[in-house]
């Protein structure tokens, strides 16, 4: 009696067939958003390689930085304005190690917006309108209204993406240094304040929609991208000049005549003299050449001083409040090219 043998077939492979229709399925980018990133697509892999690089450097440095804190125990010296003896040595020592290195990118960090502004944002709607190809966009039964708002969504969405991620690196690298340096490295100078923090954000989509607004408005691309460059460094020129203004300030006043009444490595807007109440009182520039300068003082009413600032915990706060303000001029920037795109169409 013969036995019957089963044979266990190979499981079929998916079919090329069906390979693609899985693939379709993806999510992927699709008319006017695929045009805007395929017209964009070699200036944003530059930024995301960059974004990425900087990320890496940075989370390499903040281990360097936070291993050389344990290894040299200068947590006992953390904080403080102006130390002495064997911490004197020890953070002067650090800084310039790792302080060093760091101020030459925070300060590199001004010009990220103005790479938006100027390379992404000032050729974006100058190009196509200058040269007239948007015309061939729009007779393909889109609105200028919606060609508009692809050519700024995207750009926007990798402005954020990119601007943020370098932000962010920059943020931790420099936080291990900012925290142990204190008053030897305050938050509130230009860098590192305008390097790190959600306001490098805020500063690159507000630049970007200066270049763009410029683009639409000029209709030349190299005179959209010099316009950018003026516009957008005098908008941060008069961010920075503001800044100090965007949340309250705090009031201290304390008896004794020198020194200052605010606390280590606040960012001292105004100060003075005052006398036994706490009341301002005018300094004395006579008793600058007195044999004991302290007694003068006293001697004349000057007993205490007051001083407006803003403690170091302000820093978030007010880079957010920036932060916001840089997001509703962006915002009003793109309701203009709105109502210019209605009113004056191309």
């Amino acid at each position: 009696m013969s036995g019957s043998v089963t044979v266990n077939s190979p499981s079929p492979q998916p079919s090329s067939a069906l390979r693609m229709r899985r693939l379709r399925r993806l999510p992927r980018l699709r008319g006017l958003t695929w045009l805007v990133w395929r017209q964009n697509r070699l200036a944003f892999w530059i930024g995301i390689g960059a974004a990425l690089a900087v990320a890496a450097y940075a989370i390499v440095r903040h281990q360097e930085m936070t291993t050389a804190i344990a290894e040299g125990h200068l947590d006992a010296c953390r904080g403080t304005t102006v130390p002495a003896g064997d911490c004197s040595h020890k953070l002067n020592s650090f800084g310039q190690t790792y302080q060093f290195p760091m101020r030459r990118p925070l300060q590199a960090m001004l010009a990220l917006p103005l790479v938006f502004g100027v390379f992404l944002g000032g050729p974006q709607l100058a190009q196509e309108l200058e040269s007239g190809t948007y015309r061939t966009v729009c007779t393909q039964s889109v609105t200028q209204l919606r060609w508009f708002a692809a050519k700024l969504l995207v750009p926007v969405v990798l402005t954020t993406l990119i601007s943020g991620t370098i932000a962010a690196a920059m943020t931790w690298w420099w936080r291990p240094a900012g925290s142990l340096l204190g008053g030897w490295f305050p938050w509130w100078q230009w860098y590192p304040y305008d390097g790190i923090g959600p306001v490098v954000v805020g500063l690159s989509v507000l630049s970007l929609l200066i270049g763009v607004t410029a683009g639409l408005i000029l209709r030349r691309t190299v005179l959209a991208m010099g316009a950018t460059v003026v516009v957008s460094a005098a908008a941060m020129y008069v961010l920075e000049s503001v800044r100090g203004h965007l949340l309250p300030t705090t009031l201290a006043t304390v008896q004794h005549p020198t020194g200052t009444a605010a606390p280590s490595n606040a960012w001292v807007l105004s100060e003075g003299a005052a006398d036994a109440t706490g009341r301002r009182v005018p300094d004395l520039p006579s008793c600058y050449t007195a044999d004991d300068y302290t007694k003068c003082l006293v001697q004349h009413g000057s007993t205490g001083r007051w001083a407006e600032f803003h403690p170091s915990s302000q820093l978030w706060p007010l880079q957010w409040a920036e932060t916001g303000l840089c997001v509703l001029l962006a915002a009003a920037l793109a309701g203009l090219c709105v109502w210019w795109i209605r009113h004056r169409p191309a």
